[in-house]
């Protein structure tokens, strides 16, 4: 007869249940301090609120009014070199961990000034949300994208669940050198029902990643209660099922956070592993802007009441006060110190006419500054000579996939901070296609097999660059990138711009394009044109196993994302490579004409640089001479614009050959951005040889009728050398 056998649980939940004792143990200058975080934190917000009824912040402002005692707590327990990676209702963490950063230690807020670099985090801070160029992120970010590394501020974010990952790669990469650093993670009820959250949290355990993650359950997602968003009204238990313990507290008391995280981080600097803290709170107003939630009818005047009578920027004093621990003078003291202070930085940020603010001209960020920053400026390769493989003669033969392998080793053996993940990378004695050949027995530790969780260990990856490593992630076929899109083009596309330039994600994403494979519409899809409208990515596509090393020795040099497009198609195809060395640069931006010629321009990537190669020497035989130009580089900046036009000078006629549906590929743009530029040297519209815009079948004939091969390009070949486009 059957029976159900009870199973233990890997993890427990509990409630954390404070008394007057917890209070005692705290060092009176900690409690002190917090009284004074507070008041900073909840006159910082007030005076925002007051803002945007004078229209002094544009965009949004997510208070965190009720909610500060989290935020005071947690920085008064974390070390100066503890990192929080933070939501889009962040100025409370920002504010009070960056203050504890610069007070200088041993700072004591009721017998020291306000040292100056701690008055320029309050300035600099308002200065940011209200858009101007003396803000962290020179005004890019706003209310909801603060950062500051240096302060260990990981960067708050405007998509729910967003930071998770990045928070989690940044505490795994302090894990990777040995620290014992400890990462806040804060989110929301809203935001663990993300998957981003769910996916991490499984690697986080796997790998003992020491990361807190702080549910800041204030009960409403905008408007959604979370009785109508979670079954689980205890959301702290969600993390049970991942092996991850987890602790409920009152949110709304900083003793019983502070102890919390006291208890937590202790124990996690010497036994790394994830935790979760739900933290049951309450804001007081809308979820943006001044108004209080009652009026939108979605919660009740009695309930925001309720949860007033234990707003702690009033009731923590009254028992500091009670215990003899704070009296009632110095708590008044603390809150004008905090008041004084931002009204210095109302005054840094506004100046009056006739009785009102207004923002001054000169305090605006210059309009010329509005594409700095997208990639890294610096000069990377001023002790680098760029190479063609017309620069060699000791050559030796190596197929693209011993290119990818042996590169993706050397890198390892040359740096490292090179690391690489990916779904089957270690297994197989090389990854799935051998594209990791020979690494597992070299560094196994820095070979790692990720669950399928692309999101997840996407942005991971992300977080791990922006701590100083160089990742190389394996996303096993373009099409899953989509699973991964919020990581790799909100997060890892833009952040760097959005944060004024004070990030950076050293990190090459390698995917395999399988068209003409038939792994169907699921397997198949081009990335270019996808990664292209991204300006913080950059774009490869090595058609040979000699650009495919010197392109990727360039991307690992970067301080910005690459995108690295390998071919299936290309995997067995040989090429000369250099015998003795792998450490050669193929410089990027820079197009390559593979064959010479006068009448049309054919521009192609990857496979179709062979085919064309091909079509060229037959429409040779009726008279057409092609030119043939391998792009190699295809995101916007890097485009070799000035080899294409010196092309198109002398053929007037273009064509562009695209292994991929037109609506989803490069020919449009880049056909339209010939025609722009190069008007007057054309003969003829610029053509384009593509695939009907339907997914990539499995059948054999259909996808074969649907990809370019020799017989096709060379009729369009033709066309254009007569300039009949």
């Amino acid at each position: 007869m059957s029976k159900a056998i009870k199973l233990q649980e890997p993890a427990v939940c509990k409630r954390l249940e404070v008394s007057g004792k917890d209070l005692l143990k705290i060092d009176r200058t900690d409690l002190v301090l917090m009284v004074f975080l507070l008041h900073l934190v909840r006159e910082f917000e007030a005076t925002l609120l007051e803002f945007i009824g004078e229209d002094l912040v544009y965009g949004p402002v997510h208070s965190s009014i009720g909610q500060e005692a989290i935020a005071v707590a947690t920085a008064t327990v974390l070390r100066k070199t503890d990192k929080v990676g933070s939501t889009h209702r962040a100025h409370g963490h920002f504010l009070a961990k960056a203050v504890r950063y610069y007070a200088p230690d041993n700072y004591h807020v009721l017998q020291d000034e306000i040292t100056p670099a701690m008055q320029e985090v309050v300035n600099k801070t308002l200065a940011e949300i209200m858009g101007l160029a003396a803000g962290w992120c020179c005004g890019r970010g706003g209310s909801m994208h603060l950062y500051h590394g240096e302060s260990g501020n990981l960067g708050s974010n405007g998509i729910v669940g967003g930071g998770i990952p990045m928070a989690t790669g940044a505490a795994w990469a302090e894990k990777l050198r040995n620290r014992d650093t400890v990462v806040v993670s804060f989110f929301g009820d809203g935001a663990i029902n993300q998957g981003s959250f769910h996916e991490v949290a499984n690697m986080a355990a796997l790998w003992d990643i020491p990361v807190i993650y702080l549910v800041e359950n204030n009960h409403y997602a905008v408007a959604t209660s979370t009785r109508d968003s979670s079954y689980i009204a205890d959301l702290g238990l969600r993390s049970v099922s991942y092996g991850i313990d987890s602790l409920i507290v009152d949110g709304m008391d900083p003793v019983s956070v502070y102890v919390a995280l006291s208890k937590v981080v202790d124990r996690m600097r010497t036994r790394p592993f994830p935790f979760l803290i739900e933290a049951k709170t309450y804001r007081y107003y809308h979820h943006n802007g001044p108004m209080i939630g009652s009026l939108f009818g979605y919660r009740s005047q009695v309930e925001e009441e309720e949860w007033l009578a234990r707003d702690p920027v009033s009731t923590f004093p009254r028992i500091l006060v009670a215990e003899g621990l704070l009296s009632e003078s110095e708590g008044k003291a603390l809150q004008r110190r905090a008041r004084a202070s931002v009204d210095e930085a109302v005054a840094f940020c506004t100046a009056k006419r006739d009785g009102k603010r207004y923002i001054p001209a000169a305090k605006w960020p210059s309009v010329e500054t509005a594409t700095d920053d997208i990639r890294c400026e610096e000069n990377l390769f001023a002790d680098v000579t760029f190479v063609e493989r017309e620069n060699f003669t000791n050559v030796k033969t190596m197929t693209y996939v011993e290119a990818i392998a042996g590169v993706t080793l050397r890198n390892m053996e040359r740096d490292e901070r090179v690391i690489v993940l990916g779904e089957e990378v270690a297994n197989f004695g090389g990854g799935a296609y051998q594209a990791t050949k020979g690494i597992p027995q070299v560094f196994p530790e820095r070979l790692i097999n990720t669950p399928i969780s692309e999101c997840g260990f996407v942005g991971m990856a992300a977080g791990v660059a922006a701590m100083g490593l160089r990742p190389v992630v394996e996303i096993m076929y373009p099409d899953f990138t989509l699973v991964a899109a919020d990581q790799l083009f909100n997060q890892i596309g833009k952040l760097r711009y959005m944060f004024g330039g004070q990030i950076s994600f050293p990190l090459v994403l390698r995917t395999r394009f399988a068209a003409g494979s038939g792994y169907g519409g699921q397997h198949s899809m081009d990335p270019v044109g996808l990664f292209g409208l991204f300006s913080g990515w950059r774009i490869m596509a090595p058609s040979s196993p000699f650009d495919y090393v010197g392109l990727f020795n360039t991307a690992l040099r970067f301080n910005d994302p690459v995108l690295m497009i390998d071919e299936h198609r290309l995997y067995p195809e040989k090429g000369d490579v250099p015998a003795d060395t792998m450490d050669y640069y193929v410089q990027y931006g820079k197009a390559k004409v593979v064959r010479e010629g006068t009448d049309v321009t054919v521009l192609s990537y990857l496979k179709g640089v062979r085919n064309c190669l091909v079509a060229a020497e037959a429409a040779a035989a009726d008279g057409i001479s092609a030119e043939v130009i391998d792009l190699r580089t295809l995101d916007y900046l890097g485009l070799d614009y000035e080899t294409i036009g010196l092309s198109v000078k002398k053929t007037k006629s273009v064509l562009i050959v695209e292994d991929t549906p037109r609506s989803m590929g490069l020919a449009g743009r880049l056909s339209d951005e010939i025609q722009e530029r190069f008007f007057d040297y054309l003969d003829c519209p610029v053509a384009k040889l593509t695939m009907p815009d339907v997914p990539s079948p499995v059948s054999r004939v259909l996808e074969e009728a649907m990809i370019s091969d020799p017989a096709k390009i060379k009729s369009k070949i033709i066309q254009g050398g007569r300039h009949h486009f």
